[in-house]
C-alpha cells in the first residue's frame, strides 16, 4: 500500500467542506487532472480550488444519498449515522445539556427526518 500526502489545497477544501481529506485527495489523485475531470460537467470550471470544492460538494452529497440509500439497511444506515453525528453534535452529558436531553436526540431527529 502507497502512502500519499495530503495536498495542502486539498486539506483545505476537506477541511472547509468537513469531508476526509483522504477520500478528497485519492480522488484528485485518481483523476489526474481535477480540473479537466470536472470540466467534463462544468466546463465553466476553471481553477483548481473551484474544481476541489466541486469534488467535495459531490462527495457531500455522495454520502447523503447513500444514507438515504433505498433497500433493507436503509433505516439501519440512517440510524448509524445519527447515533454517529449525535455523539459530534449532541453528545450525551456534555456541559451545556445538564438536563441530559441530548440522550434523545438521535431518535427524535430520525423520527423528524421519517416524517419528511
Amino acid at each position: 500500500m502507497t502512502v500519499r500526502t495530503i495536498e495542502p489545497d486539498v486539506l483545505a477544501v476537506a477541511r472547509r467542506f468537513g469531508l476526509d481529506a483522504a477520500l478528497l485527495q485519492a480522488v484528485v489523485t485518481a483523476e489526474g487532472n481535477i480540473v479537466r475531470a470536472v470540466q467534463c460537467s462544468l466546463p465553466s470550471v476553471t481553477t483548481r480550488e473551484d474544481a476541489l470544492c466541486v469534488t467535495a460538494r459531490s462527495a457531500v452529497h455522495a454520502m447523503c444519498d447513500w444514507i438515504k440509500g433505498a433497500g433493507q439497511d436503509r433505516a439501519e444506515r440512517k440510524q448509524s449515522f445519527l447515533a454517529f453525528w449525535a455523539g459530534r453534535w449532541a453528545p450525551p452529558g456534555a456541559e451545556n445539556d445538564p438536563n441530559n436531553l441530548n440522550a434523545n436526540w438521535p431518535v427524535n431527529v430520525g423520527r423528524l427526518w421519517s416524517d419528511v
